[in-house]
């Protein structure tokens, strides 16, 4: 996996704001300058890819290690969610999730990022990889249902190889429950997006891979 360093052509495909980053996280797209300074390293990675946007997750048991973008470590509780993967460009933070500064993946592994698509399988319709069965509208999770601190982020996350299902690659992600994009916990009455469901809002509450929105002066509820 190659790492490229126009990251505003794809901004540009997301029409200048990230909206639903791995569904990992939400952000808008301030210039290079500005993210490198705020700790992160966003970044285009090329090769294969896991896509969780519209995947719903399950607890573990376990902890999983996530860097902080001020400094050292922080941990969360561990779920997994099974995620299709796709081959080709996606966007990074080399320095979020558990990744080490580089699109390399750990040895057998591949990262959990994010490409904007709108059609994605999931298992909410066994997988389709086409028409409507296969949408993926992004949906906003209202700050009112006090759901924030159990949306899961996998952007830029590890994830292992899984067998397919229903003929789609997959990988199965290892990822943190209630934590944003810089490694701190999200609070509960706070909104955030996700691709899963279909637009169901009774997804709101399965534990959906989701990007809490804390934009200022979004004027989210």
């Amino acid at each position: 996996m190659t790492v490229g360093r126009n990251v505003r052509g794809l901004r540009r495909a997301t029409s200048a704001t990230v909206l639903l980053i791995g569904l990992g996280g939400v952000v808008s797209g301030p210039p290079r300058s500005v993210a490198a300074e705020a700790g992160h390293d966003f970044q285009i990675c090329k090769g294969e890819y896991a896509l969780c946007a519209a995947s719903t997750c399950k607890p573990t048991g376990k902890s999983i290690s996530v860097n902080v973008i001020a400094g050292g470590t922080a941990s969360f509780p561990e779920y997994e969610c099974t995620c299709p993967i796709f081959e080709g460009s996606a966007i990074a933070d080399l320095n979020g999730g558990n990744m080490q500064g580089s699109c390399e993946p750990p040895p057998d592994q591949i990262w959990s990022l994010f490409a904007p698509m709108l059609h994605i399988p999931q298992a909410l319709n066994d997988w389709a990889r086409f028409g409507p069965e296969a949408l993926a509208p992004p949906q906003i999770c209202p700050a009112s249902l006090n759901l924030g601190d159990k949306l899961v982020n996998c952007f830029s996350f590890a994830c292992d190889h899984a067998p397919p299902v229903n003929g789609v690659a997959v990988a199965t992600c290892h990822c943190p429950l209630g934590e944003s994009l810089d490694g701190t916990p999200v609070p509960a009455d706070t909104a955030f997006a996700t691709q899963a469901g279909q637009g169901n809002q009774a997804f709101c509450s399965q534990f959906p891979v989701s990007g809490p929105l804390q934009l200022p002066g979004s004027g989210l509820p």
